[in-house]
């Protein structure tokens, strides 16, 4: 896993600056760089992966409002037939008009965290693209620019190669595909 200091440095070197020894909030590079980081990590999670998707029941408060947690960064009714959104910091229902609910609500809500609590391959990612969005923001140099776009590719690549393998993806498991799995067996003629 990578601290703070450790994907700011990484920035630091992709653009042929000198490293940061110490973290200083507020300061300069660290600031700027950190500010990046952050940008792009909410950027990366918002796609949704199986460590910051889950599954959560909202329940009504007494006046039938269903809060929203802050770090949702994307919410999904499970149910199909409710048509519900986040609106601000509450679920709003766009069938019946209302932030009102009267039971709770099953959806599917991709979550936002910090850099540091992020999967290591996607902290590679997020600091590939980080340095990338560094460099175009404060350095503007083409050759820089052409090897971030390579080194953010291949943290890409290597993201979602591991998002694979945790995932267990399969086409056979997939219910989008479910069609895929009728048997069509007929005998001999």
């Amino acid at each position: 896993m990578l601290t703070r200091l450790e994907a700011v440095n990484q920035i630091m070197v992709a653009i042929g600056e000198s490293v940061i020894l110490q973290e200083i909030e507020g300061a300069g590079d660290y600031a700027n760089a950190s500010a990046v980081i952050d940008a792009e990590t909410r950027k990366v999670l918002a796609k949704g992966w199986s460590f910051n998707t889950e599954i959560q029941d909202l329940s009504p408060d007494v006046d039938g409002i269903v809060t929203v947690a802050d770090n949702v960064l994307s919410i999904d009714p499970v149910d199909p037939g409710l048509d519900a959104v986040q609106r601000g910091a509450r679920l709003y229902d766009r069938k019946t008009r209302s932030f009102v609910f009267t039971a709770p609500v099953e959806v599917r809500v991709i979550l936002n965290f910090p850099f540091e609590d992020v999967p290591y391959a996607v902290q590679n990612q997020i600091v590939a693209m980080s340095a990338k969005k560094y460099q175009r923001g404060y350095v503007s140099s083409d050759t820089l620019d052409n090897y971030a776009r390579e080194e953010s590719a291949e943290a890409g690549a290597d993201a979602a190669d591991a998002e694979s393998d945790v995932d267990d993806y399969n086409i056979l498991d997939n219910p989008d595909l479910a069609y895929l799995r009728r048997r069509s067996y007929r005998g001999p003629l």
